[in-house]
């Protein structure tokens, strides 16, 4: 990419948290990854839907809206639509069968789609009961917005090296049915695991996931305005999300940061062709530039498909805002066919434009001269 491209991409009118750091990982200062817009597209009324938002996945029975969990609530989700006011759906558990809930993700097995919930928070450090909890989709009927039950299943799992992990991020691989677990550790390497899905895990088991790697810290920066102990809260520590596009194509993983919210960052792979989620993540990703770190605690992250995502808080002192990416070259793409092998991305103030041969147009594909 041009470097004047760059910095065009860099300076539109997307909000960018002041002094927001490149991040060095496994060793190596990544480089940014500009493809991506964000814009509010709702704010989440707590008081009327839920509190401390920390999983969100898109339905994929019922297009159009979001699932969310609490993890001050084991009991039930709700759905909304991206603007988060009403409440569409609310789905009861018929038992409780896990606590400290901490992500969500939903996935396609023979066909079917379902819902996974990783009832594995674990701050302390002393829980010797980890679940993934699992159930079908329902359809949701946003008319009439009944209280719906569904029946979960679980599948009971521990680690390899026997000792009791904090918890926060989940995933799911559609092209080969696997549910990865990441780990939130404090000021040092979180990792990843991963269990395959079946519909015949017997409850009164336990699986050992098994390990598949290490995600890089930040550690020796050199740099910026804290000193001496600070330097700790600048590592991608503090996994508090996942997820994997629908095609299995693209990995995004989030952390968060209180203390400096500087240091907060979603991180993207891009899968090849052929290639194992174990494989794509031990590479070197890149950051995200239009993240930025106003979600204090942000915990949520969902694809809604190659060129969507959404991210939103587990702020339980106010409404949190639901933030909406896409993909600028999927606007780029939108614009009129006449004369667009010459498109040019062109900086105007703060606003990013696109040149063609027949006139200039916004990301969104109409013409202003």
């Amino acid at each position: 990419m041009k470097k004047g491209l760059l910095f065009a991409l860099l300076l539109i009118g997307t909000t960018v948290c002041y002094g927001v750091q490149p991040l060095v990982y496994n060793g190596d200062t990544l480089e940014w990854n500009m493809d991506w817009k964000k814009k509010q597209c709702g704010t989440l009324d707590i008081k009327e839907n839920i509190i401390e938002v920390s999983g969100i996945a898109c339905s994929r029975v019922t297009p159009g809206y979001i699932w969310m969990q609490s993890d001050e609530t084991a009991k039930y989700i709700i759905a909304t639509d991206e603007k988060g006011a009403k409440r569409a759906c609310k789905l009861n558990m018929s038992k409780s069968i896990g606590w400290d809930w901490e992500d969500m993700s939903g996935g396609v097995y023979n066909g079917t789609n379902y819902l996974f919930i990783g009832s594995f928070g674990d701050n302390d450090e002393q829980r010797k009961d980890y679940r993934i909890i699992w159930f079908e989709e329902p359809a949701i009927d946003s008319v009439n917005m009944p209280v719906q039950t569904v029946t979960p299943n679980f599948i009971r799992y521990k680690y390899p090296d026997g000792k009791s992990h904090n918890n926060e991020a989940l995933m799911y691989d559609n092209l080969t049915n696997t549910i990865y677990i990441i780990t939130k550790v404090y000021y040092n390497v979180c990792q990843v695991f991963k269990i395959p899905f079946r519909l015949d895990y017997n409850t009164s088991d336990t699986v050992t996931v098994e390990y598949v790697c290490d995600l890089g810290l930040q550690t020796d920066i050199g740099y910026g305005p804290f000193e001496g102990k600070q330097l700790r809260y600048r590592g991608f520590h503090l996994v508090t999300a996942a997820d994997i596009s629908p095609d299995g194509k693209y990995i995004l993983i989030k952390n968060h940061n209180n203390i400096v919210a500087a240091f907060c960052w979603v991180l993207y792979w891009e899968r090849q062709e052929g290639e194992s989620i174990d494989d794509a993540i031990k590479r070197q990703p890149q950051p995200i530039r239009a993240y930025n770190t106003n979600e204090w605690q942000g915990e949520a992250i969902c694809w809604l498909d190659d060129n969507t995502f959404y991210t939103t808080s587990d702020a339980d002192d106010g409404n949190p805002p639901i933030f909406k990416f896409t993909r600028i070259s999927q606007d780029v793409e939108n614009v009129s066919d006449k004369g667009k092998e010459a498109n040019t991305l062109v900086l105007k103030g703060n606003t990013l434009f696109v040149r063609a041969k027949d006139g200039l147009y916004t990301l969104d594909g109409r013409m202003v001269k």
